[in-house]
């Protein structure tokens, strides 16, 4: 059931749906609020290399972070990624959609379709694409997209809440998060140089540094742990496939195992 905006209303109010948002500018219609653009966007560079999707890294070397506080003229055809104001705190039992405004379609700028899960909390970074002709100032405040809630049927339970689920790599995110799609090889199965296979547990956060670990089991045994953590920026760093004791001759410290039948530790110790 979609909420209306009176209901909408009441969740900004007292449950704080939506938090930093500015009380005059904030339009509720029947459906839907609108939520607008801050005064920063992301920028992703140009590179003239092949982009590794199962880098960690993509999300801090790929975005360039803009202050826009005059403006920023969108060129054609260019793609740029809009931070927004407000920060969203979804109740557990809804959900929510990021949709476009119909005047901005019509202009031909392209704002991306949004699912916000239950229990989701932090502010979006939204991609905006100026499908056009022509060049458009965007400036800070300007209203971007609408945000249409919807409520859950009853029966949900905590483990398919978003906070809980085992991979939340966008909860608490603060506008400025880029892409963390090497998520995908969660249970997933990568050969070490040295030889031997491991086993992606999970991804999870180190409390200090907030960078992205990777938590993961040998397929062998081993007597002095049976699970290991590593910073994701290191598993899968780069390496010299001529280096002496990379026995598989692989571009990686830990690379996807397509083919499990090549043993490769036969008479090796891996690591």
């Amino acid at each position: 059931m979609i909420l209306n905006g009176n209901d909408i209303k009441k969740l900004i109010n007292e449950n704080s749906l939506i938090e930093n948002y500015n009380k005059n500018e904030l339009y509720i219609g029947s459906s839907s609020v609108d939520l607008s653009i801050s005064d920063k966007i992301l920028k992703i560079k140009k590179t003239f290399r092949t982009i590794d999707l199962s880098d960690p890294d993509i999300s801090e070397n790929m975005y360039e972070e803009l202050d826009i506080k005059e403006s920023y003229n969108l060129k054609p055809k260019e793609c740029i990624f809009v931070i927004l104001n407000e920060k969203i705190n979804m109740p557990e039992n809804m959900i929510a959609h990021i949709r476009p405004r119909t005047s901005l379609s019509r202009l031909g700028l392209y704002i991306n379709f949004q699912h916000i899960n239950s229990g989701y909390s932090g502010i979006l970074n939204l991609e905006l694409y100026n499908m056009s002709p022509n060049t458009y100032k965007i400036v800070p405040n300007m209203k971007i997209c609408q945000l249409v809630v919807e409520e859950i049927t009853e029966g949900i339970t905590p483990n398919l809440l978003y906070q809980n689920e085992k991979v939340c790599l966008y909860q608490n995110e603060t506008g400025n998060t880029g892409s963390k799609i090497y998520a995908d090889f969660i249970g997933k199965v990568f050969r070490h140089f040295k030889g031997n296979y491991y086993y992606i547990e999970n991804i999870s956060t180190d409390s200090e540094t907030k960078e992205d670990i990777i938590v993961y089991r040998p397929l062998y045994p081993r007597k002095d742990s049976m699970l290991w953590t590593r910073p994701a920026r290191m598993f899968f760093e780069e390496i010299d496939p001529n280096r002496k004791d990379n026995i598989t001759k692989q571009t990686h410290r830990f690379e996807i195992a397509d083919d499990l039948s090549i043993d490769y530790t036969k008479n090796k110790k891996g690591e």
